[in-house]
């Protein structure tokens, strides 16, 4: 026994951790002013430059008048419920972040443990700051991400009007002038057959620039709207590789009428999402919805491919699924969001995305 209470005595004495025993007088009305010091381990002298006789007896009021509330209350809670009590944070006298441990021993005596927790602490809270950060440099990418897609159409359309009022008349001027040349009697048959193949070149090449500016910017997206916008790029970009598709609308479209801008962003976003089924699906069939509500348009695409890789269908940040992130990130910077459900039978993909947008989603006005 007397080894047993010298090893007890020596841990007491040697642990690196500040450690203290008191005394509580008043088990059935426990305060702050009648629990006293017993006896404290150097470490606690150390940590709180404190000797050791200048605090046996006294109470813990005596001793520190004007520490945290928390650490006095600690001991109390500890009195009061018989059971090991815990509270950390930061204590102004020693400077540093405290975890302080009371728990209950025999004869009204209960004992407090301090663990210095400040590298945690400071770890901690940089962390934070660090995730705080991150979180404000993803806002911003999403932020560029939408402005971009906004911008990029902007500059889509004004190129395509170019090319629509200087390509594009010059090419009908030339191909008004080589038919009124077919109509003059003197030419001669080989003229002909040249005119005539020039005229098959301009005409070819009309439809091509018409394509062109077709590709930049569909007039048809902001002067019809979304859904023959989508049935037309559906009829260009899936028929060509046999998929074939069918399209379902709900919602009254003038009742529940979208932003140019939102318009723009869900049909690109849908342009991609058809790439993506081209070349990953293997689909044969593609379902397209457009559902619109006074609390947003969403367009939906289904397809009956081989799916998606879990880790893609889950979060969409695998290496071959990073268009589907960004989707969702551009999504989320302007209020709205992206579902997938994938599985072995196909994929369906739902973007949501408010009817109105404010200028914090896009950058400002135009």
């Amino acid at each position: 026994m007397e080894n047993r209470i010298f090893t007890y005595k020596d841990i007491f004495e040697r642990v690196f951790n500040p450690i203290a025993i008191y005394f509580a007088e008043d088990t059935g009305n426990p305060s702050i002013e009648n629990i006293r010091y017993v006896d404290v381990n150097p470490a606690y002298e150390q940590v709180n430059r404190i000797n050791k006789k200048d605090l046996i007896g006294k109470t813990f009021t005596e001793v520190w008048p004007s520490v945290e509330k928390r650490w006095g209350y600690l001991l109390v809670k500890c009195v009061k419920t018989g059971k090991a009590t815990h509270c950390q944070g930061k204590s102004a006298y020693t400077k540093k972040y405290l975890e302080a441990i009371s728990f209950p021993l025999n004869n009204n005596m209960l004992a407090a443990i301090f663990l210095d927790l400040t590298k945690w602490k400071n770890s901690d809270d940089q962390l934070k700051k660090s995730q705080t950060k991150l979180l404000e440099y993803r806002t911003k990418l999403r932020k560029l991400a939408t402005e971009l897609t906004v911008s990029e159409e902007k500059t889509r359309r004004e190129i395509s009007i170019d090319i629509h009022d200087s390509i594009g008349h010059s090419l009908l001027t030339l191909l008004l002038d080589l038919n009124k040349l077919m109509e003059d009697p003197g030419l001669s048959e080989s003229s002909r057959i040249q005119i005539k193949k020039n005229i098959a070149s301009t005409e070819k090449m009309i439809a091509e620039s018409r394509q062109l500016i077709f590709d930049l910017s569909p007039p048809i997206l902001l002067e019809v709207g979304l859904a023959p916008a989508i049935e037309s790029l559906a009829d260009r970009m899936l028929v060509p590789q046999k998929i074939s598709w069918e399209m379902s609308t709900r919602g009254n479209a003038s009742q529940y009428n979208a932003d140019d801008k939102v318009c723009i962003i869900l049909y690109r976003m849908t342009k991609e999402l058809f790439a993506n089924v081209i070349k990953h699906s293997e689909a044969s069939i593609v379902s397209i919805r457009i559902n619109r509500g006074p609390h947003g348009i969403q367009v939906v695409i289904e397809d009956n491919g081989k799916g998606l890789s879990k880790k893609i269908s889950r979060d969409g940040t695998a290496s071959s699924g990073l268009g589907l992130f960004s989707i969702r990130e551009r999504l989320i910077h302007i209020g709205g969001e992206m579902q997938i459900i994938s599985e072995n039978g196909g994929t369906t993909i739902s973007m949501l995305a408010p009817l109105h947008l404010n200028d914090k989603n896009t950058g400002g006005s135009e």
